[in-house]
């Protein structure tokens, strides 16, 4: 069987489990020796990161244990290897103290992990096995621990210069901004101070206090929401609160992981998201704005390598689609088919109005129920998002299931037997466990059903994702092509190439996203090329 190995930047421990021997060597003597041997470990996409920036092919991983135990239980939220073993094994690891003039403290803990490894890999093929799990393991999340470690390898090209304009301009803002709500206090205060802020708002300025607090009364988003019509500061505050945030998170954050060669080295993370979908850190480059301006204006910064081209595939309304074809609700189905615009379809059904009559209002009303049903939202989620109150958003929302029955009738028979089972489980096998969902009374009983319900879309956004990343980057490396994977978040893909290659690349990216699924409705897919991530997003 495969070689299990531990890893650490330098050094490698490699577990040879039919001799029961544990050989020691630097990486850089393994990467000589792997050939084309497949690799097991825990959590070993950084081996494949270390591998590809030394412009090493390994091969596809044979095992990783944290993934294994990540797809047997989505929920306990830890995967490194102390906490797996101590779970599925009942094994306490200790830490090796490392000592500053001794190697061999490292290369011990080393030998210890790969041992540990080794017994974990043996344990958890049986709990795969037995929770038939067999699917989605090999074809989709093992084979992305390749991918995802040579995308990190490759990074992000960006525009160094323009994200430095960017972030003196939300610097130039926030202080703008503070002058203006001194300004209208009257005299000087810190805003970024609760306490200071609730004397001016509420003691001098008399506003409506909406939520009491220990503390007096809150001034969160929420609160301040509430109250953003009775004076002018407010939405100065909600303001430099937005630009501060920005600017903490995308000026100097995302100027200093910046690396040397010019681009931005992010990790991503297929174990963090219970629901299955990718998320990244060291910048997080999934949240930023997705409908800002200030989003679109970061976008800009993101650029191909010299000369090439940036392409931006991006899947459209993948959370309803997958709603239709898991509800197989007649109503819905037919709004796909129609190849018509989807949310007015819909709206007209809703509103029973003909589809040349319907509204903006009402189009953007059942876009809104449309978009809240794959995240389970409520009629209050619904209203603050409409701004409208909470009977008019019922009342929208009643229309919505009136005009597709099938869909209400999907969600409770989905949210009844996930409370039988315990866990949810997608077409590709994924499975998410809900154990208090049958225990669960008022408002947690609610959000555990909220995200029951979401779970089997968005776990099966996550496998049609993960599944189109593998296929992607296999027939980019099986054609030889250079052009490479490097992003994917929410529901775009993003891949760089040569202008020699673009037509080429097309084909591959359609291919690899329209058919990492056969749904009952099909995958629409927006692709577009450009010079940043902005442009080529259309």
């Amino acid at each position: 069987s495969a070689p299990v190995v531990a890893y650490n930047a330098s050094r490698v421990a490699v577990f040879d489990a039919t001799k029961s021997t544990v050989a020691l060597g630097s990486l850089t003597e393994f990467f000589e020796l792997i050939g084309d041997t497949a690799p097991a470990g825990h959590s070993i996409k950084g081996l494949y990161r270390l591998a590809a920036e030394q412009n090493v092919v390994l091969a596809e991983p044979a095992d990783d244990t944290s993934i294994m135990a990540f797809l047997v239980d989505a929920t306990s939220g830890s995967y490194d290897l102390v906490d797996v073993a101590h779970r599925f094994l009942g094994e306490t690891i200790t830490t090796v103290a490392p000592s500053l003039f001794d190697g061999s403290s490292d290369d011990d803990s080393l030998v210890r992990d790969v041992q540990v490894a080794a017994r974990l890999r043996e344990h958890l093929r049986g709990e795969i096995a037995r929770w038939q799990l067999e699917f989605v393991y090999q074809e989709v999340e093992l084979p992305l621990v390749a991918v995802l470690g040579r995308m990190e390898a490759r990074g992000i090209c960006v525009d160094v210069e323009l994200l430095r304009t960017i972030a003196a301009e939300f610097t130039q803002e926030v202080a703008t901004l503070n002058a203006q709500i001194q300004k209208v206090a009257g005299h000087e205060f810190k805003v970024n101070s609760p306490q200071q802020l609730q004397t001016v708002l509420f003691d001098e300025l008399g506003l409506t206090a909406v939520k009491k607090i220990k503390s007096g009364y809150s001034t969160d988003a929420q609160s301040l929401e509430a109250i953003q019509d009775e004076h002018k500061i407010i939405p100065l505050i909600l303001r430099y609160r937005e630009v501060e945030k920005l600017r903490g998170t995308y000026g100097a954050p995302l100027i200093d992981a910046v690396a040397s060669d010019g681009r931005i080295h992010a990790t991503f993370h297929q174990t963090v998201a219970r629901t299955g979908r990718l998320s990244s850190d060291n910048p997080n480059l999934h949240n930023i704005p997705v409908r800002s301006k200030e989003g679109r204006r970061l976008r800009y910064a993101f650029v191909p390598t010299k000369g090439w081209e940036l392409a931006v595939a991006d899947c459209n309304q993948i959370e309803l689609r997958i709603l239709a074809h898991l509800s197989q609700d007649s109503g819905l189905l037919a709004a796909f088919a129609s190849n018509e615009d989807v949310h007015r379809t819909i709206a007209a059904s809703v509103f029973g109005v003909p589809v040349g009559e319907v509204t903006y209002e009402q189009r953007e009303q059942a876009k809104a129920v449309s978009y809240g049903l794959a995240y389970g939202m409520e009629a209050f989620g619904l209203s603050q998002r409409l701004g409208v109150p909470v009977s008019a958003a019922k009342e929208v929302m009643d229309k919505y299931f009136a005009g597709f029955p099938s869909l209400r009738a999907y969600m409770d028979s989905t949210i009844k037997e996930i409370r039988t089972q315990g866990y949810s489980r997608t077409e590709f096998g994924r499975i998410r466990p809900f154990p208090d969902l049958a225990t669960a009374v008022g408002p947690q009983r609610l959000a555990a059903e909220r995200q029951a319900m979401n779970s089997g879309i968005q776990g099966l956004a996550a496998d049609i994702f993960k599944s189109a990343l593998v296929r992607l980057d296999r027939r980019l490396n099986s054609e030889g092509l250079a052009a490479r994977l490097i992003l994917q978040v929410h529901d775009e893909v993003l891949v760089e190439a040569p202008p020699d290659e673009h037509h080429q690349v097309d084909e591959i990216i359609l291919d690899a996203l329209i058919n990492a699924a056969h749904l009952s409705v099909p995958l629409e897919i927006s692709l577009h090329w450009g010079e940043n991530w902005a442009a080529a997003k259309g």
